[in-house]
Order: structure tokens, then sequence, then C-alpha cells
């Protein structure tokens, strides 16, 4: 049995493409309101791909359901809500529980490797698009590709291959950490112009002017710092490459703003800052673009972290 934790778009995504490649899965919801309107709703998700909709029967439970311990945990939840969500659950995970953490930057799942010596955690590079114009209806907007690894160097537990059988195009990486640095990268080059012109992604260039290649130095002399190499012309050409395929998106940090979520500011420039700053690298680009964010998000009336 999986159980997945998080009844977002992207939990609710991996949730109804497990179930559709023959796993046993439970939802994991917050609360107990949150369970009786599941329930009320047919414990069932709308799952919608390229047109074509299909309902998919997904049982919910909470946190502290006592019935079943968790050997397999999918962890699908927003970046500042990882370490709270796994401490909810701790009680019922297995010594040798698996868990798989989908969050978007980097530093919560460092925390969660802390926090869980004994289990296996699982760090994910996730580029699926999902979205909800409704509860429990997803829609899949995009196939991207979900790279996962274990960073203490352990082996691909067995349980993946369920994914494989539905559609899930991903691939084992032995170097989780360089992938998710190079995410990371990207997610500093592109989010925070973006929710402070309000603008897509492929507006990005444009609007940082200048000030662009100066960001992007910074972030390659970070990654070369951190092991996650390559040349400056690589990682230029790769955000380049993201920005061009993702022209017409709207990135998760503008998505959140407009919704008025809180950001994961703390989780993208704020730990590419943190880092660097350990490091005794210089970024004055990247420092002065996330002060910048964290201003306008205190003027729009959102957390600034």
């Amino acid at each position: 049995m999986l159980h997945v934790l998080g009844g977002g778009s992207l939990g609710l995504l991996w949730a109804a493409r497990l179930t559709e490649a023959g796993a046993d899965v439970r939802l994991i919801l917050r609360d107990a309101q949150a369970l009786r309107a599941w329930e009320a709703a047919g414990s069932s998700i709308l799952f919608e791909q390229a047109g074509k909709r299909r309902r998919i029967a997904l049982p919910a439970q909470l946190a502290d359901d006592p019935t079943e311990p968790i050997d397999i945990l999918i962890l699908a939840t927003k970046a500042y809500s990882a370490q709270s969500a796994l401490q909810s659950v701790a009680p019922r995970l297995h010594q040798n529980a698996s868990i798989l953490l989908l969050q978007n930057g980097m530093g919560s799942q460092q925390a969660a490797s802390r926090a869980l010596a004994q289990q296996q955690v699982l760090y994910a590079s996730v580029t699926d698009g999902a979205w909800m114009p409704a509860p429990q209806h997803v829609i899949w907007a995009g196939l991207g590709q979900t790279q996962i690894g274990d960073p203490r160097g352990a082996d691909c537990p067995q349980w993946l291959a369920h994914i494989d059988q539905q559609n899930i195009n991903w691939q084992w990486q032995t170097d989780i950490l360089a992938v998710l640095w190079q995410k990371l990268a990207v997610n500093c080059a592109i989010n925070p112009y973006t929710a402070l012109y309000d603008c897509d992604n492929g507006q990005v260039p444009t609007r940082a002017g200048a000030q662009f290649p100066r960001l992007i130095d910074e972030l390659h002399s970070l990654l070369e710092r951190q092991g996650a190499g390559g040349t400056r012309a690589d990682l230029g050409k790769y955000i380049d490459q993201v920005i061009t395929r993702t022209a017409a998106n709207s990135s998760s940090m503008r998505q959140d703003i407009h919704a008025r979520r809180r950001t994961e500011i703390s989780y993208i420039t704020g730990y590419a800052c943190e880092v660097a700053r350990q490091a005794g690298l210089v970024t004055p680009v990247l420092d002065q673009l996330h002060g910048a964010l964290k201003t306008h998000l205190a003027t729009l009336g959102l957390p600034p972290d």
C-alpha cells in the first residue's frame, strides 16, 4: 500500500496515476473537515487529460489513522509544510519505510533526511504540469519528467516499478542533488521576475534586462561550488531552453501570488542566498533580487518568507 500526503494538484496527480497503475493508494488529508468534504464528494478524483475525463476512486484518511502503518509515503505538500506534515505521520512510519519527497526548491528535503535517519528518504525533481480547477478535479496539463534518487547513495527501491506502468516518465539519478541544484538555478532565474513583473516565463529575459546574465553568472558559481558543475554556457543554454519551452506558462510563484497563497521563496532564492553566504560567495544580484521579492510580497500583504 502507498500513502500520498498532500491533496493539492501534484498529490492528486500522483495518486491518480498510481491507482490506475494498479497500486493500492490512500490519500492522507490534513483534518477531519477536509476528510468529510472528500467523502461527501464520493471519495474520488475527476482526472482530466487531453480533454478526456474519468473518475478514479481514491480512499482518504487522516494522518493519525490508527488502522495501518505506513511503508511507502509520497509527500506532495508545499515545501514550507513538509516538516509539520512528516511530524503528523511520524508515529505511523515503519522503521524501514520509503519516503519520496516531491517538494519544490531545496532545504525541506535536507530537513526531512535529518528527521528520518532510519528510513530511506528519496528526493525527486518533477516537471509535470497539473492544476485544479475545483476540489477533487485535477487536470494533467503537461507530461514532464520525474528524476528520483537517494542522496545517501542507496539503490532504487522495488516499489518504484509501479510507476513504470502508468505513463510516468521517470529516471533514477545517482546524483539527485546535482539535478535539484540545476532545477533550483532555473527557478531562481525565472520565478522572481515573473512575480515582480507579473509576467509569463517567456518575458523574463526582457524584464530582467542586463541583470539577467549577471544573475546566471552568480548561479553558476554557486552550482560549481556545490559540485553540480557544468559550464556557464551550459547553464545559460539550459535556462534559455526552459524559458522557451514554457514561454506561455505562469510560474508557481506567480500563481501563488495570484491566489494570495504563501510562496516558497525561502526554499528558492532564500535557500540559494543562504548557501552562497555560507560558502563565502559574493552574489549581489541574487541578494538584491531576493530582497526585492520579499519587499514585494510584504507590500501585497503576503508572508515574505
